[in-house]
């Protein structure tokens, strides 16, 4: 027996007794379930704090013939003989080879903060030569009978380092500062989990430095012509002649600073450059150094690795640009940094994204979008094309599908409207589109189910406005929880339908204006396939512009940000340009003719009415009145509060639109309710009773009744 502390004396045989005893039964777990290689190192941690050493083997420990029954029942003597049985006290180390024979048995041993600490070699953990048992708890002082029976699992776990360590293993520059990049550290505690530290770092200084002057790039104030920028970009594939056998190389052009790696056809891989607040570079190859000891990193996906070897390429460069010129705008750039990014072919269309990532930013007060510029031209010319903004605490990450120029580009919010008006809002708008869905629904399961006549042209009209709104309003409900979700494709799509189901209501807003001023001329009867036409013009054409804007990725993760500095996110269109030229100008459009053909309609119902009071033939002002609430929101008059306020009636616009909305199913229902009672009757009679509504006389076709 081979002890760690010369100072056990024959006085602890009563301890050693106890630990023994404890072992005893492990080891019975053990042997039971081992038929490993007598070559592989078997180690067994015991938990003893009155003990610190190892034992070799287990014929050591004192004997009574229960216990070596346990034994022979449970494994074999030669297996018990090939077990190092380690305890360490707490604060202590034990360094020993168990078995100088095996290689792999040379490890180290510290408990500190009632958590087991060792550092074996690489080799061990590759071959899966080490063993390793670790006790989950232990009563010493009591053992019950059932331990013995059901040891294995119980009392013991196995630890196995191969299913541990590995490419997901973290550095830690404190831990490993006395051991080899060839050691792994094992940190296991009684109940958390298991963790394995590498001691090789990460971290991949360049090979070598080239310093290249910076011309004229750089001007007199500081600021890097962007021209000239753009051709260091094109000329870092003649740099690679300077690295000769060199496989990195950090750069210098003046205050642009900047890393070259070439590219190796046998090893395609991500590669993560990590930038150092001075602007050095390094290559980093563990994703939790990347993020603890960098602020902002660029990733090259193997995507990118791969198309750009088939392209012929043979390096990646990466460029940060301090000071850039502004572009026409004079926007704001983040840091006044631009990140330009060239692996030597054309790169564009990637589906495994470059990554730019910036960390500890502070953005509050801004609206912040990641843009990217081709390189052409005597300015930035900045887009959001291809880049993706994803925003996270105090970190912001363009998801970008092609290489060039990369910036994030900063800007005020108008306004942040409060925490307070959102939430009142939120909880307005989920009312009203619930309440307009009930309401839409029950019209639908009306004509579908219970209606008894074919229905007109006014009606086909009117049912298909309702199924644009159900879905619009569907979509608007579950869009929150969806961006919620973080998953990009279902943002997309949750982003897509709801815009054309917006689309396609205020498509339908348009065809029931149109086929009411055809009614009042008489003149739907003339046009052949009417209705086949409408239904094209309604559903076919919105259906086109979501489609061109899907191949444009115009739908991704928006955020709203409020007073508060909290933000609530939706998936919808972050363009300002598409939003003002689709969305907005699509409306203002329908707006003109939908309000021109409103003002005709309640003048020619008053005009009737007139008519009628004349022949003692008065309807009720509360008909009246209800058809033209109905026109309001058949005509979808009610949006142009929430697209056309602005300035200090953004607010109290928002709230009219949103409880307007709230009886926009209510209120059609209605409407469709009484002019499906008017349509029921004979043609002849609607046009020529007098007494029947004023409404019936300019919005009617003929209904034919099912035979």
């Amino acid at each position: 027996m081979t002890l760690s502390s010369d100072g056990l004396r024959l006085s602890m045989e009563g301890k050693l007794w106890r630990f023994c005893l404890t072992t005893a039964i492990l080891l019975c777990g053990i042997g039971c379930q081992n038929n490993s290689s007598e070559h592989r190192c078997k180690v067994l941690i015991v938990n003893d704090d009155t003990y610190s050493g190892v034992i070799r083997n287990g014929k050591d420990c004192p004997s009574q013939n229960n216990f070596s029954d346990w034994i022979e029942n449970c494994t074999s003597q030669q297996e018990i003989q090939r077990l190092c049985i380690i305890s360490t006290g707490e604060n202590t180390t034990t360094s020993e080879k168990c078995h100088p024979e095996i290689p792999s048995c040379k490890f180290e041993v510290r408990k500190a903060n009632n958590s087991y600490f060792i550092t074996l070699s690489k080799v061990p953990v590759n071959t899966q030569e080490f063993h390793l048992w670790f006790p989950l708890r232990m009563n010493m002082t009591c053992i019950p009978s059932q331990f013995y029976r059901n040891t294995t699992g119980y009392l013991t776990t196995p630890v196995k380092p191969e299913t541990i360590c590995g490419m997901n293993s973290t550095y830690d520059a404190a831990a490993c500062r006395k051991n080899t990049p060839d050691k792994f550290i094992l940190e296991i505690t009684a109940e958390g989990p298991i963790s394995c530290i590498t001691c090789k770092n990460p971290v991949k200084k360049p090979d070598m430095n080239i310093r290249v002057p910076s011309g004229q790039m750089e001007s007199s104030n500081g600021v890097i012509s962007a021209d000239l920028a753009s051709e260091a970009m094109k000329n870092l594939s003649s740099l690679t002649e300077l690295m000769g056998n060199a496989s990195t190389a950090a750069i210098s052009m003046g205050k642009v600073k900047g890393f070259i790696s070439k590219l190796h056809k046998d090893d395609p891989k991500d590669i993560n450059f990590g930038f150092s607040p001075d602007k050095d570079m390094s290559i980093v190859e563990d994703k939790y150094a990347l993020k603890k000891y960098f602020n902002r990193s660029v990733r090259v996906s193997k995507e990118a690795y791969d198309m750009a070897l088939n392209k012929s390429g043979t390096f990646v460069g990466v460029l940060v640009f301090p000071s850039m010129s502004q572009d026409e705008k004079k926007s704001i750039v983040l840091n006044g940094e631009v990140v330009g990014i060239e692996i030597g072919a054309h790169i564009a269309n990637l589906t495994d994204t470059i990554d730019i990532e910036y960390r500890n930013v502070d953005k509050v007060g801004f609206n912040v979008f990641c843009n990217s510029w081709n390189g052409k031209g005597k300015l930035p010319n900045w887009t959001t094309d291809g880049c993706q903004t994803l925003e996270s605490n105090n970190s912001i990450t363009c998801q970008c599908t092609h290489l060039s120029f990369f910036a994030i580009l900063m800007s005020h919010p108008p306004q942040n409207i409060s925490a307070s008006d959102v939430a009142s809002l939120t909880y307005i708008s989920y009312i009203g589109c619930g309440l307009s869905m009930f309401f839409l629904g029950t019209a639908l399961f009306m004509q579908f189910v219970i209606s008894k006549t074919k229905s007109s042209q006014a009606t086909k009209i009117l049912v298909n406005l309702f199924l644009a709104m159900l879905f619009l309003n569907l979509t608007f409900l579950t869009n929150e929880a969806i961006a919620a979700m973080g998953s990009y494709v279902a943002c997309v799509i949750i982003a897509a339908v709801m815009h054309y189901s917006m689309l396609s209501t205020f498509t339908w807003f348009l065809i029931e204006a149109v086929h009411l001023f055809l009614q009042l001329k008489k003149r739907t009867a003339n046009i052949k396939h009417y209705m086949l036409k409408v239904y094209v013009v309604g559903w076919v054409l919105p259906a086109l512009v979501v489609i061109v804007l899907l191949g444009l990725q115009k739908y991704t993760l928006m955020s709203i940000k409020t007073d508060d500095g909290k933000s609530v996110k939706m998936c919808w269109i972050t363009d300002i340009y598409i939003h003002y030229g689709v969305n907005i100008g699509y409306y203002a459009l329908v707006f003109v003719w939908t309000l021109t053909n409103f003002i005709i309609v309640v003048r020619q119902i008053l005009i009737l009415r007139k008519t009628n009071v004349g022949k003692c033939q008065n309807d009720p002002a509360s008909k009246n009145t209800l058809t033209i609430l109905g026109l309001l929101f058949l005509l979808g008059l009610t949006w142009g509060f929430a697209f056309f306020s602005y300035g200090p009636m953004v607010i109290p616009s928002y709230y009219i639109f949103s409880i307007l909305n709230s009886f926009q199913g209510f209120f059609l229902f209605l409407y469709y309710y009484n002019t499906n009672k008017i349509v029921g009757d004979d043609r002849n009679s609607v046009f020529t009773n007098q007494s029947t509504s004023t409404f019936s006389n300019i919005y009617d076709d003929s209904p034919v009744h099912k035979k």
